[in-house]
């Protein structure tokens, strides 16, 4: 009795996938090991130049402009390094403009923690300097870390620390050493 031709093809390729996957047991696909790393990389996505608004559910909290944007790998961690034109706002306006060396913006809680030199802008040509700060969405709050150097147009001074409250828009200092010039208090040029 003859055989089909195809059975003696069909035994040929078998053969072949045998001999492959004894040369190739080493290689892809054969020993059934993904192409993803062994361990997932710490930063999973990584920008430059980019502009970010940081939101909650009564609208804007925050906006800056940033050099280096790093999303780390469980995406609620975002490193900022670079940021100008930064500022933070209340009801939707904004009330102070911010600069930093580098931000962490953890995306769960809203929060922002700023460090590699901050200076802050505000109104009426006040402006702080500081190691680093700490931006709490939920109680509109900012708190410095290290020692503070203030300036306005009429009293200039350092501090050990610094506490900001947006909404009600007030700057408190501790431990301070200021030098105020009288003549630009008496023409109405304090407004904090």
């Amino acid at each position: 009795m003859r055989r089909p031709p195809y059975i003696g093809l069909a035994l040929a390729a078998g053969l072949i996938l045998l001999v492959s996957l004894f040369a190739f047991r080493r290689y892809l696909p054969y020993v059934g090991s993904s192409l993803a790393p062994k361990t997932p990389p710490s930063v999973v996505l990584q920008m430059r130049n980019a502009y970010f608004v940081g939101l909650n559910r009564k609208g804007k909290l925050w906006s800056l402009k940033a050099k280096n944007v790093e999303i780390g790998q469980n995406r609620s961690l975002t490193t900022l390094t670079g940021i100008t034109q930064g500022k933070i706002f209340d009801a939707g306006k904004p009330v102070l403009q911010m600069e930093a060396g580098r931000a962490v913006y953890n995306s769960m809680v809203g929060d922002m923690a700023m460090d590699q030199g901050i200076r802050l802008i505000g109104a009426g040509g006040q402006w702080l300097t500081a190691r680093g700060a700490d931006w709490n969405s939920v109680a509109s709050s900012l708190r410095s870390t290290g020692k503070v150097h203030y300036e306005s147009p009429w009293a200039k001074g350092s501090t050990d620390a610094v506490f900001v409250n947006t909404k009600s828009r007030e700057l408190t200092m501790f431990n301070v050493d200021v030098t105020v010039d009288l003549s630009k208090v008496d023409n109405g040029q304090h407004a904090l």
